[in-house]
């Protein structure tokens, strides 16, 4: 019980002998655990620190500093506590206050994305009190109004433009479209069960005919149809099919409705945020001691340009603060993690420490502070979702170093297969992730990826021959992510889906789903580059690049040449590979130096 109650007590390092010592480091973008470790190698003390914990980056620049007071501020950038184990060892761990924080934090974006949810639903819902037609005509009366106030303008009448506008708004979304119409008959009727299928991501099927599990699409739905689209009164509609998927990660409703005249299909997609876009915080600009202001940055504006570390010559707030430490006489703490700077260039043009640390204020998210005398620290205001969808270093390390001898697409599954959904959103948006690898096979591909990785070396080479893999052979587990690049590539509009998104009845039929494979295509170009000076030249036949190489020689020219294999492979999930989603991936393997032309 002793030990017990000493675990639980915070304890003053200060106390500490061996934390006396004076302690130098210099780590940018590392593991917390890779400090900790450090310093207790500096000062012969026992520390550890909590698993969950260990993998979280911090960036830390420290000069002949005491430990214990460094250990206290590298808790404090993540809002961590220090405990005694017992009287001579000491561990670093997420005191309960911060982890009820974070999981406060969680449910109540959760709750949020509900409610917003059933807002959203309550309003269409409210809106089928009338039929459809009634509304999307009553919403043709309104706009022709309006536009004939416009051309005649009449007096007072921008007050009853006013008048008409508002009368338009309290029909709302639903009377324009009829996706929408629909989400709200449907979802007056929802199950618990299906509801929570919803919510955990799970798409929902509906059907103006018997298909499976779908759900039943209301019997007018296929008069509504001619309605909100006139052609269609041209062609004899037969059947219609709605999808419906809410994506957690995006906080958007993704709806696809599908609508089936003879051989005739009419597809139309349409996305929902339920969420408006959070306005973006201001600065927290803290107050810069007046001595620390008007320091000058030591450095001469000839100075080369630091390398960028990461692919695309991006760089991270690590990587500025560690080029300030180089030029100031400030010791550094901050959170770290792979996200790059809105200014791609490094912040050299400052005169001063104040106008620095305002500039980087003013262009990024983060909060700045001076906690002890001499040290300054960082932290981004975003930390939180910052963590939830950050990558750890280890993970990250072992892909780069094998990105010196270029990444092929088993590489680039393995890595898909191991993100989180936070991890993915974020690398599927541009320029959120700063990687020492070309992330371009990841942004639009994961569901793909991570259904390769799931492959046994069997079927991978059954599929390199072309061979297909029929639904029936697969796994539970590689079934279940055949359905997500489906359902994944349908609900967005970005991916092709080929005509797959035109036989939603036949893919949603149980006994058609023995039909469903996975297809691969794959072809490699070759590229020649060669550089001479500021110029570089790309051929893609051999003998335009020897015969230009001859000619640059000839002139006394002594230009560097490269070999550039690039893979481009084409994932089909469907019926065959013109009924499929289709993800293209296209890999550049390791420039080679090609033979020379004498």
């Amino acid at each position: 019980m002793l030990c017990l109650w000493a675990w639980a007590q915070p304890v003053d390092l200060r106390a500490v002998e061996p934390l006396q010592k004076p302690v130098s480091l210099r780590l940018v973008m590392r593991p917390l655990r890779e400090a900790i470790q450090q310093i207790a190698a500096q000062t012969g003390a026992a520390l550890g620190i909590a698993k969950a914990i260990e993998q979280y980056k911090i960036t830390l620049i420290a000069h002949q500093q005491p430990a214990w007071q460094t250990l206290e501020l590298l808790a404090q950038v993540y809002g961590l506590e220090w405990r005694a184990e017992s009287a001579e060892r000491y561990y670093l761990v997420a005191p309960e206050a911060t982890r009820a924080q974070q999981q406060r934090q969680q449910r109540a974006q959760l709750e949020a994305l509900q409610r917003a949810l059933e807002e959203r639903l309550q309003t269409y819902q409210r809106a089928t009190a009338t039929d459809f037609a009634r509304l999307h005509q009553r919403i043709a009366e309104l706009d022709a109004e309006r536009s004939q106030l416009e051309q005649q303008q009449p007096p007072n009448w921008i007050e009853r433009a006013q008048q008409l506008a508002t009368a338009r708004a309290q029909i709302g979304a639903a009377g324009e479209s009829l996706p929408l119409y629909l989400l709200g008959v449907l979802s007056r009727s929802w199950t618990r069960e299906q509801r929570a299928r919803l919510l955990n991501g799970q798409p929902l099927l509906a059907s103006t005919q018997p298909l499976g599990d779908a759900l039943p699409l209301p019997e007018n739905t296929l008069r509504w149809l001619t309605v909100w689209n006139p052609s269609f009164a041209e062609v004899p509609l037969q059947s219609a099919q709605m999808l419906i998927r809410l994506n957690l990660q995006r906080k958007t409703l993704e709806l696809a409705l599908v609508a089936r005249a003879g051989e005739q299909v009419f597809p139309f997609v349409e996305t929902v945020p339920l969420s408006l876009a959070e306005p973006e915080e201001p600065p927290v600009i803290e107050a810069i001691p007046e001595t620390l202001a008007k320091q000058p940055l030591h450095f001469k504006a000839s100075s080369p340009a630091v390398p960028s570390p990461y692919w695309g010559k991006q760089y991270t707030l690590a990587e500025q603060l560690a080029w300030l430490a180089e030029h100031t006489n400030l010791n550094i703490v901050a959170d770290s993690f792979r996200l790059p700077v809105a200014n791609r260039e490094l912040s050299r043009n400052a005169p001063t420490l104040g106008t620095w640390l305002r500039d980087v204020q003013t262009q990024e998210p983060v909060r700045v502070r001076f906690p002890a005398e001499g040290w300054l620290m960082v932290q981004h205001q975003h930390q939180a979702e910052l963590l939830a969808s950050e990558i750890d270093e280890p993970t990250l390390e072992r892909f780069e170093a094998r990105a010196q001898n270029g990444l092929d697409l088993d590489d680039y599954a393995e890595l898909a297969y191991l993100l989180t959904p936070a991890q993915q959103a974020r690398l599927e948006q541009p320029n959120r992730y700063a990687l020492r690898f070309d992330p371009t096979p990841l942004q639009a591909s994961i569901p793909a990826l991570r259904f390769w990785a799931s492959l046994t070396p069997a079927q991978r080479q059954a599929a390199r021959e072309r061979q297909p893999l029929y639904y029936p052979q697969l796994s539970a587990l590689q079934q279940r992510l055949l359905w997500e690049a489906v359902e994944h590539a349908l609900l967005h509009p970005t991916i092709s889906s080929g005509d797959l998104l035109l036989q939603l009845d036949r893919l949603y039929d149980p006994y058609a789903q023995a039909e469903l494979a996975f297809f691969l295509d794959f072809w490699k170009n070759i590229a020649f580059e060669v550089r001479d000076g500021d110029v570089t030249l790309v051929f893609e036949d051999v003998e335009s690049y020897e015969q230009t190489l001859q000619a640059l020689r000839a002139q006394g020219a002594n230009p560097s040449v490269q070999r550039e294999v690039r893979t481009n492979y084409s994932f089909y999930f469907g019926f065959d590979t013109r009924h499929a989603a289709i993800y293209p991936v296209s890999i550049q393997q390791c420039a080679e130096t090609p033979p020379t032309a004498e």
